[in-house]
């Protein structure tokens, strides 16, 4: 038992460690304005709990609503007004926003890019999230907000608070107000006022907004700790090439990082009206007799993780206009925090040295034998006991014959796990198992067991389980659902979870 915790656990480094994942987009459409269908709005149930949010990778969008007043302005795909293009981010996976917000009649937010207003006020915002949220109780939406009007000078472009008197501690104000009209929509020391706070696990933020931070307002009365101290936000590089080499600089960065501190990197970038937002991210084609499109920063990005690039945590990454494929490859980098919910094919080893299958939570018996010979009989489950009698009691064992990395599941007399014979027919799914002597030929797959370390989440707890895949049908060992509340139910075979 010891030596197959050993090599489980190590083989469960290997099977989690983040690689090359969602490498699917090839295209520039796959990364660049084009979200694809509603499919992404669970993606968080299925990281553990008890990961801290500075561990995650989160795509989010720079300039969320910024979907009118041109080519200038304009930094995201529209789904609608009233803060609708929230609402299809969030389906679509992503989980990272940027609201930036102007002073209205002196007591409400309205959305705006610059001095262009977005068709949306701060309670569509909230409105949005929260509904989103009380669907989708297991997500967390990390929120930055901005002060977007200067309090004073300001540009052509730039908005006007009404009234312009406003002051930072009236917009402070205005938010908490917000703050007190949702409750329990904030993760809530993040919004106390009192100062920032710490990163919370993601177990604390579900069903809940984080806000990151408050900026524009000259305080620290709100947010996370570190949350702007690792941030790329070259606004107005000089080219496409620049900013990409500033996004992998920080990209790499957070990567590396070992302190557990926030990142965040802004993939935008504008330098209007001599190159427009879309440009920065989507890339442009050269004139002349053979034109060449050449890559924004999206398909760099893409193309860089699809590659091998940025394995690990990327932290928070705001893009303009991101793709589908895009928003997929930077969800995957939390394959190390990977988890999945409790199932009858997923099994507990405990020190005890019982079987106990995670969804039922019933342990693996030595049942009753076939004859009087007492060489053979079928395997049951029933409920565990405080102390494992004998009959509960299993151990993997390397097979005395070169096994090709499979092991023996033994039971406490010596006999191993076996999957019936059949006449020769792998036999299918609900096959009952029995407990046999164990044979000594290398084609006796019908006792070879694949041991497959895999993390579910018990009770807010992350541990590590495993898959039992028997070699010779391909399925899993398995408590029946049928029989599953019945003492002497029947331990199966079936088909393996994901």
């Amino acid at each position: 038992m010891a030596h197959l915790v050993t090599v489980c656990v190590a083989a469960g480094a290997a099977l989690l460690a983040p690689g090359v994942a969602g490498a699917s987009g090839k295209s520039n459409s796959d990364a660049f304005d084009n979200l694809g269908p509603a499919t992404r709005a669970d993606w968080m149930k299925g990281v553990a709990g008890d990961t801290w949010l500075a561990a995650m990778s989160l795509p989010g969008t720079h300039d969320t609503l910024a979907i009118h007043g041109g080519s200038s302005v304009q930094t995201q795909q529209d789904f609608g007004d009233s803060a609708g293009t929230l609402t299809a981010q969030l389906e679509r996976g992503i989980r990272a926003i940027d609201i930036r917000v102007r002073v209205t009649e002196n007591k409400y937010f309205a959305v705006h890019h610059g001095s262009f207003y977005q068709n949306a006020n701060f309670d569509d915002v909230l409105g949005r999230a929260k509904a989103f949220l009380d669907q989708h109780r297991s997500e967390t939406i990390v929120m930055r907000l901005r002060a977007e009007c200067p309090l004073s000078g300001g540009g052509l472009f730039d908005c006007k608070n009404d009234p312009e008197t406003v002051d930072n501690a009236r917009r402070e104000a205005i938010f908490k107000d917000y703050v007190a009209r949702y409750p329990d929509l904030f993760y809530s020391a993040s919004v106390s006022g009192a100062g920032r706070t710490g990163v919370p696990r993601l177990s604390q933020a579900r069903g809940k907004i984080v806000l990151g931070s408050f900026d524009g307002v000259d305080s620290d009365n709100y947010g996370l700790n570190t949350f702007n101290d690792h941030k790329e936000d070259h606004y107005d590089a000089p080219d496409v090439s620049r900013k990409w080499d500033y996004v992998k600089a920080n990209i790499d960065k957070a990567v590396d990082d070992g302190k557990g501190e926030m990142f965040v990197t802004y993939t935008s970038a504008s330098t209007a009206p001599l190159t427009v937002p879309y440009v920065y991210a989507g890339g442009y084609v050269t004139a002349g007799k053979y034109p060449t499109h050449i890559p924004g920063v999206n398909f760099k990005l893409m193309d860089y993780l699809n590659n091998g690039g940025g394995n690990g945590h990327l932290g928070v990454v705001l893009m303009d206009f991101p793709g589908w494929a895009l928003v997929d490859d930077i969800i995957a980098r939390n394959q190390a925090n990977a988890v999945v919910d409790g199932h009858q094919a997923i099994w507990q080893v405990n020190a005890d040295k019982t079987y106990v299958d995670t969804k039922y939570h019933r342990c693996m018996v030595r049942g009753p034998e076939f004859d009087g010979s007492k060489t053979g009989g079928l395997v049951t489950q029933r409920a565990c006991q405080s102390s494992a009698p004998s009959s509960h009691q299993w151990g993997a064992e390397k097979p005395s014959y070169d096994g090709k990395g499979f092991y023996w599941l033994k039971a406490s007399n010596g006999t191993c796990l076996t999957v019936p014979y059949n006449n020769g027919t792998p036999p299918g799914p609900g096959t009952q198992l029995f407990w046999w002597g164990c044979e000594t030929r290398w084609s006796s797959g019908s006792q070879l067991w694949n041991v497959v370390p895999t993390s579910v989440e018990v009770g807010g707890v992350r541990k590590t389980a495993y898959k039992f895949i028997n070699q010779w049908t391909g399925l899993c060992l398995s408590v029946d659902p049928a029989t599953a509340g019945t003492s002497g139910g029947k331990v199966t075979q079936d088909t393996c979870p994901r």
